[in-house]
C-alpha cells in the first residue's frame, strides 16, 4: 500500500482535515498533527501551510505529489493542502513516505516518537480506570 492510498483510508476514517482554511483551523484547534503540501501547490498555499503548522505546532511536510494525485488520494479534484489529525495515522504515514522518498525520516521520526507518547498515555489512562473501577486508590 502506498503512502498516498494510506492517507486515502485515514479520509475515509475521518482523520483529514483538506483545504487551506480546514487544515489551518485543525491546527488552530491543536487537532492536526501533520500538515501536508502537494508540491505544486500555490506558495500563498504553502505560506499558509507553514504559518498554520507553526501556529499547530506540527510538523509540515511538503509532498513528492501534486494536487491533483493528492486530491485522488483523498477522494477530491484537487486538494493542496491537507491536515492529519490522528497521531497514528500521521506517524504511519510519515514511515510509508520516509520508505517511499528520501528526505522524510526525520519527520517519521519524530511522529513515531509522539505517537509512542500518546499510547503510553492511554496505557496509563486505561489502568487508572481499571483500578478505579476495583477500588484501588
Amino acid at each position: 500500500m502506498s503512502a498516498l492510498t494510506f492517507l486515502g483510508l485515514a479520509r475515509r476514517a475521518g482523520k483529514v482535515e483538506y483545504g487551506e482554511e480546514a487544515s489551518a483551523m485543525a491546527a488552530r484547534a491543536g487537532k492536526a498533527k501533520l500538515i501536508l503540501a502537494a508540491s505544486d501547490a500555490g506558495r500563498t498555499a504553502k505560506t499558509r501551510a507553514e504559518n498554520a503548522a507553526n501556529t499547530g505546532k506540527c510538523p509540515l511536510a511538503v509532498l513528492p505529489c501534486t494536487r491533483e494525485e493528492l486530491g485522488a488520494a483523498i477522494g477530491r479534484e484537487t486538494v493542496g493542502v491537507a491536515a492529519v489529525t490522528d497521531i497514528s495515522f500521521a506517524a504511519a504515514f510519515m514511515e510509508k513516505l520516509s520508505a517511499e522518498s528520501p528526505g522524510y525520516e526525520e519527520t517519521a521520526s519524530q511522529l513515531s516518537r509522539l505517537r509512542e507518547k500518546a499510547q503510553e498515555r492511554a496505557a496509563e489512562a486505561r489502568r487508572h480506570l481499571k483500578n478505579i473501577k476495583r477500588g484501588k486508590k
